[in-house]
C-alpha cells in the first residue's frame, strides 16, 4: 500500500492509498476533512491532483481503471496533463471519471 498526500485549509494531510493504475491513487479522506461530503474516496494523480471524489473505493478503483490507458500517469502531473490534452482526451477523461460515478473532488 502506498500514501498519498494532499493540500487542506489546514494543511497537509497523508493517508493511506492503493495504486490501481501505476501513478493513480484511490483514498480515503479522513472523517475530519469535508465532514459533510459523502463522496469520500478520492481517485487522484501521484502528485498530488484529485481527479474526482466518489461515494465508494471501488467506484473510485474502477474510474481510475478506466481513465488507466489515457496517459502514463506514472510522470509528474504537467506531463499527464499534456499528455491528456495534446492528445484530445481531456472530454474523454471528464466523461470517464462521470460515467463512474465521478464528482467534483470538492464535492
Amino acid at each position: 500500500m502506498s500514501t498519498h498526500t494532499f493540500q487542506t485549509s489546514a494543511g497537509p494531510v497523508t493517508v493511506a492509498a492503493s495504486e490501481p493504475v501505476p501513478g493513480l491513487h484511490v483514498f480515503e479522506i479522513p472523517a475530519d476533512v469535508s465532514p459533510d461530503s459523502t463522496y469520500r474516496w478520492i481517485a487522484a494523480h501521484h502528485d498530488g491532483a484529485a481527479l474526482a471524489s466518489f461515494d465508494t473505493e471501488a467506484a473510485a478503483t474502477d474510474a481510475a481503471q478506466a481513465v488507466g490507458p489515457l496517459a502514463d500517469w506514472t510522470r509528474n502531473a504537467m506531463t499527464t496533463s499534456n499528455e491528456i490534452s495534446l492528445g484530445g482526451n481531456s472530454e474523454r477523461l471528464l466523461d470517464l471519471l462521470k460515467r463512474h460515478g465521478g464528482q467534483h473532488p470538492n464535492a
